[in-house]
């Protein structure tokens, strides 16, 4: 953890796009929502979890070091040994979903599970002394699903994928197929301590990686979304051939794979919330160039959206909105020592602090000075 962390302190592009775009997002339906409710987080943080200190930092979330709590926070991880640091680090119970996200939302009954509707059922199940290895894991898997719908809906949810939007097949459609399910639970009614609980809006924010080696499966869907807003829009069209100079969408698609990524895919997420009656829109829309561990270099593409109930569509304000280049906000290095960098640095170093703090008190490793 001490050395995947420290690479971080000298390139806090990340941090810039936290502080800048997702605290301040935050900080504004933290502010909507008032002392009416605790603000709820869902999160897929790395053992860091910078993103939960600093909205712990900063007031969003509430954090008591005498108790020891981070509270109304969930996260999903799939490794066990980062899953159960980061329980500690809470310190909520109930808080963590162990698995990945995307097989636990989309958890799919086969004619064994089926027969078991319900977290009670499948308790007395798991308690049968005969079950196979494989039942007793196929059972776990269906109850953290029950488990992780029953904790929707949040105010803020923060989908850091690490990976591609599209994975390669066959799972191309399997983050898609998630992120619509969760625009399914985000319209749910819940019962907290403080009584019912059902979102008027909320944030998410999706990030993803992108390459040159994009699923050709993934390019063709965009490119039939791209060229179907082209058939159906005269505005999309005009904007496209004229102020963008696009007549050939294959020779654009090909040539210039980044621009037409950043172009199409955000469409993707408006027709899904569309479908459920969320209007979508978009707050902020980032992108940077990262190097991997074999010195190949991808670009880190974030959508953070606005979500609210209605039945009008915002579909071609958010087509052209993306197809603009002056929306796609590339964020550049920033200078080491530069002003800029100093207080980038200074706010992470109290983020550190504090769950370095955390860290302590449950006998965790702490993260590394810069």
């Amino acid at each position: 953890m001490v050395e995947g962390f420290g690479r971080w302190w000298n390139d806090p592009k990340k941090h810039y796009k936290r502080k800048n775009f997702w605290l301040p997002a935050a900080k504004s339906l933290k502010s909507r929502i008032g002392d009416s409710r605790p603000f709820r987080y869902f999160t897929l943080c790395a053992r860091e979890m910078i993103d939960v200190f600093m909205l712990a930092k900063e007031g969003v979330l509430h954090y008591d070091s005498s108790t020891e709590l981070v509270e109304h926070v969930r996260f999903c991880e799939s490794n066990l040994e980062q899953y159960t640091e980061i329980m500690e680090l809470i310190g909520e119970e109930g808080s963590g979903f162990f698995g990945r996200l995307e097989e636990l939302i989309l958890f799919k009954d086969d004619s064994y599970t089926a027969q078991f509707p319900d977290t009670g059922s499948l308790s007395m199940e798991l308690e049968d002394q005969g079950l196979t290895k494989e039942a007793k894991t196929i059972l776990q898997k269906k109850t953290i699903h029950f488990h992780v719908k029953a904790s929707f809906p949040f105010d803020f949810i923060n989908l850091d994928f690490c990976g591609y939007y599209y994975p390669h097949p066959p799972q191309v459609l399997e983050i898609n197929d998630a992120v619509a399910r969760v625009l399914e639970w985000q319209k749910r009614e819940s019962r907290e301590d403080f009584g019912k609980l059902k979102v008027k809006e909320f944030i998410m924010s999706i990030t993803c990686r992108h390459d040159q080696n994009i699923a050709s499966e993934a390019e063709v869907r965009l490119t039939n979304v791209i060229k179907g807003n082209n058939r159906d829009y005269s505005r999309y069209r005009s904007f496209l051939q004229s102020k963008r100079g696009i007549t050939d969408i294959d020779q654009w698609v090909r040539n210039e794979k980044l621009d037409f990524f950043l172009s199409a895919w955000p469409k993707e997420i408006t027709r899904l919330a569309e479908d459920r009656n969320w209007k979508m829109e978009i707050l902020a829309y980032l992108y940077y160039d990262r190097v991997d561990d074999e010195g190949l270099p991808y670009n880190i593409v974030c959508l953070v959206a606005r979500f609210k109930p209605s039945r009008s569509s915002g579909h071609l304000a958010n087509a052209l909105f993306v197809l603009d280049k002056r929306n796609h906000q590339f964020l550049e290095d920033i200078p080491r020592n530069s002003s800029q960098w100093k207080a980038l640095i200074a706010d992470l170093r109290q983020i550190r602090d504090l769950r370095n703090s955390q860290a302590r008190q449950k006998k965790r490793p702490e993260l590394p000075p810069p």
